[in-house]
């Protein structure tokens, strides 16, 4: 039975974690702000890996039946791992914004008492309240 319920929390853990990691920024909110980042890839490639070719030709040499041996340079199709630099776009929230679902929203440092934060560090206050914080009656 412990075995089963580890199995269940393991594979809710997973599921969070992929439903987490799919949801992005809203590409149209005007607080998602995007740079370039680079990472790696192993990939396979090919090149031209040189050996010796041994191949034989007639001569002069007696002791060896006229026949004397020579070698070449030749190439073939070789394959390694090699890593390749990529790059791709990642969204963040603009500075002064933290993530709430797929948008960003205002961080204001000090709560905003009688009011709402409008951008960061700023407060909206409601009608009859002012200050930094809307504190001020």
């Amino acid at each position: 039975v412990a075995h089963l319920l580890f199995k269940w929390i393991l594979k809710g853990f997973m599921l969070s974690f992929l439903l987490a990691s799919t949801v992005s920024l809203n590409p149209d909110d005007p607080n998602v702000c995007s740079h370039w980042e680079s990472y790696a890839v192993t990939v396979q490639e090919s090149y031209a890996h040189p050996f010796d070719q041994i191949y034989y030709t007639r001569c002069t040499d007696i002791l060896n039946w006229f026949k004397c041996t020579r070698h070449r340079i030749s190439y073939k199709t070789a394959y390694r791992r090699g890593l390749r630099t990529m790059y791709r776009r990642r969204s963040q929230c603009c500075p002064g914004y933290y993530e709430s679902g797929d948008y960003c929203v205002p961080l204001c440092t000090e709560e905003c008492v009688h009011g709402r934060c409008i951008s960061p560090d700023t407060c909206h206050c409601e009608p009859g309240w002012g200050g930094t914080d809307c504190s001020s009656g």
